[in-house]
């Protein structure tokens, strides 16, 4: 016979049923605590990037403003020429993809490698600061990409811990109630049973 439980749980009513729910809730609970410990270390590190994303952009809009008015400077003294001397004075970087793993989610990282160019006189400081925007640029980059994946990763952990709490440990801690009384009420009606069957025994024997 096979029990269906308004929980959706279809068990056999047997004390071997009842000892693998047992296992199984005792699973579940330290399941639901390694997730809920993941879960707060993976918020930690959401919060820590998200606070460093936004200090990179306050820095790239510094970072923007300085080019600019090197840009200004630089085309007061070249003139109509200072594009050509841009385009001489600035490397194209060498960018390499590689990935990191942070708390089992695996996110991209990206290391900038600039060759070493020559620069027209006066353009050294403007080629300085142009490498420091592309690579404070690239750098928020990957934050916000690693954001997205650790994002992802919490809505993830958070479904899991929250059916382990809500949905799976309430019903095994149900079923395993309901298959306890059950068994208490077999074990009453034995014992009821047992005496009934005593008592018509010792009759029969004082009348004998």
């Amino acid at each position: 016979m096979v029990l269906v439980l308004s929980i959706s749980l279809k068990v056999r009513p047997t004390k071997m049923e009842l000892i693998r729910l047992r296992r199984r809730l005792v699973t579940s609970i330290r399941v639901r605590r390694i997730l809920s410990e993941r879960l707060t270390i993976l918020v930690n590190e959401f919060m820590a990037m998200l606070k460093e994303a936004l200090v990179k952009r306050r820095v790239i809009q510094n970072q923007m403003l300085d080019v600019y008015r090197s840009a200004e400077v630089l085309l007061g003294i070249y003139g109509s020429n200072v594009s050509r001397y841009l385009m001489a004075s600035t490397s194209k970087p060498e960018i390499y993809i590689a990935t990191e793993n942070i708390m089992g989610v695996r996110v991209k990282t990206i290391i900038t490698k600039y060759p070493d160019v020559p620069h027209p006189v006066g353009l050294e400081e403007f080629s300085r600061i142009s490498r420091d925007l592309v690579s404070t640029i690239l750098d928020l980059a990957r934050l916000e990409q690693s954001l997205h994946e650790l994002g992802k990763e919490i809505a993830i952990t958070k479904r899991k811990s929250n059916a382990l709490e809500y949905i799976i440990i309430p019903r095994l801690r149900e079923t395993i109630k309901y298959l306890q009384l059950k068994f208490d009420e077999r074990e009453r009606e034995e014992k009821s049973r047992f005496k009934r069957i005593k008592q018509i025994l010792t009759r029969r024997t004082m009348y004998e």
